[in-house]
């Protein structure tokens, strides 16, 4: 059920962003999607049986992605999905170190940064989240923090109501799609992108 939430308010966001930019209500909407994702990605590294092969089908899928996220949003920045495999091997590292605690955390805040000053989406808050969601520990109330520090910091206003996907996961069980279903999921990304931008290119 969290990945069908994920996949329209993701869609509904984007229609806001390319057809609808002056609609507010679209991207509060849409501010559902990425914490699901992010939970989702979350998941996918605790119960994968291979972390490389997980990885290559996520950066398959992000560079797919990469082409018509560029021609749609006019954008040249990474994508979303990239985001994810960066805070992933952020929490490899960070798990499995055995180096000392001052270079463990060191190299993970360093990596934290990399992603805001190179522009991936949602840069620092996106790791902070995986955090929250692997460990999950005060999970709402960590998430709300984390969204105020994000409107202190960026003025990410809308972002205060994507706490709301952590309640549903805390409160309401999944019911995780399984065959074709889970299989048009792992590709709902690339695929909306591309079918968003042909829509634009027929609309002239």
């Amino acid at each position: 059920m969290y990945e069908i939430i994920a996949m329209l308010s993701m869609l509904i966001d984007h229609l806001g962003v390319v057809f609808f930019p002056g609609v507010e209500w679209l991207r509060i909407v849409g501010r559902l999607a990425m914490p699901l994702y992010t939970y989702g990605i979350v998941q996918g590294y605790k119960h994968t049986r291979s972390f490389k092969n997980y990885l290559f089908r996520l950066l398959v899928i992000a560079s797919i992605s990469q082409v018509f996220y560029t021609l749609l949003m006019h954008k040249y920045d990474p994508n979303i999905i990239f985001t994810f495999i960066a805070c992933l091997l952020l929490l490899k590292y960070f798990e499995q170190t055995k180096d000392g605690p001052f270079l463990k955390y060191f190299i993970v805040i360093s990596g934290a940064l990399f992603l805001q000053v190179f522009q991936f989406s949602y840069g620092t808050y996106a790791f902070i989240l995986t955090l929250i969601y692997h460990y999950n520990k005060w999970v709402i109330l960590s998430h709300n923090l984390l969204n105020f520090a994000a409107v202190f910091v960026n003025g990410w206003v809308t972002q205060l109501y994507s706490f709301i996907p952590s309640l549903i996961i805390k409160c309401v069980p999944n019911r995780r799609l399984t065959g074709k279903a889970r299989r048009f999921y792992q590709i709902f990304y690339p695929l909306h992108l591309a079918v968003l931008y042909l829509i634009t290119i027929l609309l002239g």
